[in-house]
Formats: structure tokens, C-alpha cells, sequence
């Protein structure tokens, strides 16, 4: 996993080592000896990891460094790995509040640094990757802002062999935080737990006797879709350098390899469980993003742009299938109309309820998206011909059946639609023998030919395709 780390001490050789420990496992590292040197560096180019030494510092220790650094970029801030010769229960709860992502014993393991470089880059890098996408969708639009939203109460699972332990750690741990806690073991927290799918962090703690088991249940966590932005605090009850790895390898977010600490669990659970939250925060807006991009914003229905692009797909699967579908073009009669003695606005929510009727009425497999002012488009997929007829006349008889009604304003607008339809069964046999004709539009074409005709005649009715030539101007 390739990334960039800014290494930071004041002592020439020590920068060296770790430069060559870094790059050998293929990171671009960059040295600073100051805390000045090393924002120059950030501000020139973000590195994604910092990793500080805590002692030998000539410009206000290491702590004060670490606080300095988790300020300069508080949207997006850089992980901070911190070292130190010197690892006590104080120094390790200070740099955990000043804001490192964790602290490492000098000397220190070539495998467990890197597993733990892996494990923060790893979650850097899936943050970063939402971040892209959520500015991508804010750039091309399609993101609002986001509205505040009510934070419900985290939830912490504690998997252990040893339900007596996992029951001394929550009652040590309840009054440092406002988690609703459970307990649960290996085997049955997956299967039992009514909330292990939404929880927002698990504890896990391994049995030095048989990591085994508690090291299956983290591989599980992970290869579970529905805990896939979840954290994972791991806790060794003896530190075992061959677990630690194993544990950050498959996943784990956090290791507390000097057993259980309370106050430290509660550092590490707040950090973990921000994250995580954050990750949903940004996994939510692309999604809407992405709803944007495909929806009509007025009707909820799909747009033109993806409505192309499925019934092109819908085609061709049906004639693969030799199964007949229907295309339908409908449009409001005498829209204009209505916007013209009501006003605009009246005429939105006469488009809103006349989709939502429209997409009631019809099956799930069915596909509707608005692609003009007052023009839909319904394609229905696997109907027979006398099918597609009864269906497109529920759907007049759907909008016709009863007003519009605007309880702010006292008002009944009646409605009624017009529809053109073609099957692909009508298709000319011979399309076959030229792959680049343009199928799709061959078959809306004749459903929209039909839709003139079913407005040239009278309105409020369902016309399959006639000869007639499309009129230069639309008929309403």
C-alpha cells in the first residue's frame, strides 16, 4: 500500500533509520527536524501519514508537536503515529488526547510498524476515497447540504470467551462514556446480537490461550457487508507481537496490546467511533449524489439520461429472451393549460401526484422516468401485446379517476393522460443484419408517433404507433 509519511525528529540519525525502514517497504518518505520544517511540508504537500518522535524535541516536546500538528488541518486531518523510548500509562493517554492515532515503544518491531502503518493507511485511504466521490457529486451538483441529523446512541459490542470479563469492562467503562454496551462470545455474537449489524464499534479481546478463535470472529466482522464501516478495537490480555499483526492485518482499527486501561478504551472508542460516523457521513451523501444523478428532483422518478440508457439495455434483453416488452410515451393532456390558470407551483404537485399514481399502479420490474416537461416514459418488460394495452389503460383510468387535489388552496384539478405505445415485437426482423441502427430510437419513435395520434383523435386514451408524421409543435 503505497503513501506518502513525514517523519519528524530532531536527531539526524533516527530520521535516517526510519527513512530506510519506510522505504524499503515502498513509501515515500519525507524527513523534517522542526516542528516549522515539518508544516512547511504539509502545507506544500499533505502527507498521509506523521509519524513523531516524543522525546528530543528542541521546540516544545512531542505532545505539544502532536497537538500542533492534529490543528493544522481539523476537515481532514492527518493520521499521527507517535514514538517514544519511554511508553507509560500517562504518555500514552496524553498523545491519545493530543491526537495520535497511536503511540509505538522504541525499539520497535519492523513488522509491527508496518502492520500498523498498513492498518491507518488502509482506513485513510477507504475516508479518502468517499471524500473524492462526495466532492465529485458536489462538483457535477448533485449533492445538497447536508441536513443535521439527530446522533442516536452508539453502539459497543464486547466479545470475549469469558463473559465475566466483558462484564468487568463495561461496568469500569460506564461511567467514562455514554455507549450502550453488550456482551457477547465469539460464536454467538454474529448470530445473537440484535444490533451486531449496526453496532458502531466491537472489542474484541484475545484469549492468549486461543487467539485463534477471537481472530476468526474480526475476519468475520469484516467480510460481513453490513459491518464493513463498523471499528474494531482489539484487546491483548498479553501482548503477543504475532496477534497484534494478525489482528491490524485483518482489520482491526485499534490494538491495546497492555491489556485493559479504561480510560484508554474510552480515547480509543471515541476516536474509532468519530470515524466510523464520519465514513457514514460521506458513504450517505455520495449515495445521494449518486440517487441525484439518475432522478428526476421534481417527480422522485428516473431521469432521461438513465431511462435511455436502461431501455437500451431492456431491448436488448428481451430480444436475447425472444419475450415481447412494451414501450410507452405518455404525456398530460393540456398541461399548459393548468400552468397557465394555476400557476406553476400547481402545476409541480399535479406532476408529483400523477407520478406517484402512475408508479403505484405499475409492477416493480416496470421502469418509469420522467423525460420531458409533462412526458414520461414506461417501458414494461415480459407483456404481451393485449397485456400492455389493459396495463397502459389502467394507468389513464388511474390519473383520470380523481382530482387533484390542493388542500392549501381549495383546489380540484382534473387530469387526464394520453399514451403511444410500441413492442418490440414490432421491430423490423431484419434489424438484426445491421448491429449500428439505433434500436432504441427506432422503438421510442414509434411509441411517440403513436402518442400524436392518441392526441390528434381525441386525448385521454392508449394508440399504438400509426403513420402519421410527428407535428413541429407538441399538441398538449
Amino acid at each position: 500500500m503505497p503513501g506518502k509519511i513525514l517523519v519528524l525528529d530532531s536527531v539526524p540519525t533516527n530520521r535516517i533509520v526510519l527513512k530506510v525502514k519506510l522505504s524499503s517497504a515502498f513509501y515515500s518518505v519525507s524527513q523534517a527536524c522542526t516542528l516549522k520544517d515539518a508544516i512547511s511540508h504539509i502545507r506544500q504537500d499533505p502527507p498521509d501519514l506523521i509519524v513523531l518522535c516524543a522525546e528530543n524535541c528542541s521546540d516544545g516536546g512531542g505532545i505539544e508537536q502532536c497537538r500542533t500538528l492534529a490543528r493544522i488541518r481539523p476537515g481532514l486531518p492527518i493520521p499521527i503515529l507517535v514514538l517514544t523510548s519511554e511508553m507509560t500509562r500517562s504518555l500514552r493517554l496524553t498523545a491519545l488526547s493530543a491526537g495520535a492515532e497511536d503511540i509505538l515503544q522504541k525499539p520497535i518491531h519492523d513488522q509491527e510498524l508496518n502492520a500498523r502503518i498498513r492498518a491507518i493507511l488502509r482506513a485513510r485511504e477507504a475516508s479518502e476515497e468517499l471524500r473524492l466521490r462526495e466532492r465529485t457529486t458536489r462538483a457535477l451538483g448533485f449533492s445538497e447540504q447536508a441536513r443535521p441529523e439527530f446522533e442516536r446512541r452508539a453502539q459497543v459490542i464486547f466479545v470475549s470467551q469469558d463473559g465475566s470479563l466483558g462484564l468487568r469492562w463495561r461496568s469500569r467503562l460506564k461511567p467514562l462514556v455514554p455507549y450502550a454496551m453488550q456482551h457477547y462470545s465469539p460464536k454467538s455474537a454474529l448470530k445473537e446480537a440484535p444490533n451486531a449489524t449496526v453496532a458502531d464499534a466491537f472489542v474484541i479481546a484475545i484469549d492468549p490461550d486461543c487467539p485463534d478463535e477471537g481472530l476468526r470472529f474480526l475476519a468475520e466482522i469484516r467480510a460481513h457487508t453490513g459491518n464493513r464501516h463498523c471499528g474494531v478495537l482489539v484487546v491483548l490480555q498479553n501482548r503477543c507481537d504475532r496477534s497484534l499483526i494478525d489482528a491490524l492485518d485483518l482489520g482491526a482499527n485499534a490494538i491495546m496490546a497492555h491489556g485493559f486501561d479504561a480510560e484508554e478504551m474510552a480515547l480509543r472508542l471515541a476516536t474509532i467511533i468519530k470515524q466510523k460516523r464520519l465514513r457514514e457521513k460521506l458513504d450517505r451523501t455520495v449515495h445521494d449524489g449518486l440517487q441525484a444523478a439518475v432522478t428526476d428532483p421534481l417527480t422522485g422518478l428516473f431521469n432521461r439520461r438513465y431511462a435511455l440508457h436502461q431501455l437500451g439495455r431492456m431491448i436488448a434483453q428481451s430480444r436475447h429472451d425472444q419475450r415481447d416488452m412494451a414501450v410507452m410515451v405518455a404525456d398530460l393532456d393540456h398541461f399548459k393549460r393548468i400552468n397557465d390558470r394555476y400557476g406553476h407551483a400547481v402545476g409541480d404537485e399535479v406532476l408529483r401526484q400523477m407520478a406517484d399514481r402512475m408508479r403505484a399502479a405499475l409492477r416493480s420490474t416496470d421502469l418509469i422516468a420522467r423525460i420531458g416537461g409533462e412526458e414520461f416514459l414506461i417501458v414494461l418488460p415480459f407483456v404481451a401485446t393485449s397485456q400492455a394495452r389493459s396495463m397502459a389503460e389502467t394507468l389513464c383510468e388511474t390519473v383520470r379517476r380523481s382530482p387533484v387535489i390542493l388542500k392549501g388552496r381549495d383546489l380540484q384539478v382534473n387530469v387526464t393522460m394520453s399514451i403511444g405505445m410500441g413492442m418490440v415485437s414490432d421491430l423490423p426482423r431484419d434489424l438484426a443484419d445491421h448491429p449500428d441502427t439505433d434500436v432504441t430510437g427506432i422503438l421510442l419513435d414509434q411509441a411517440d408517433q403513436a402518442l400524436y395520434g392518441a392526441k390528434a383523435t381525441g386525448r385521454d386514451q392508449v394508440t399504438f404507433r400509426q403513420s402519421t408524421t410527428r407535428p413541429a409543435s407538441g399538441m398538449g
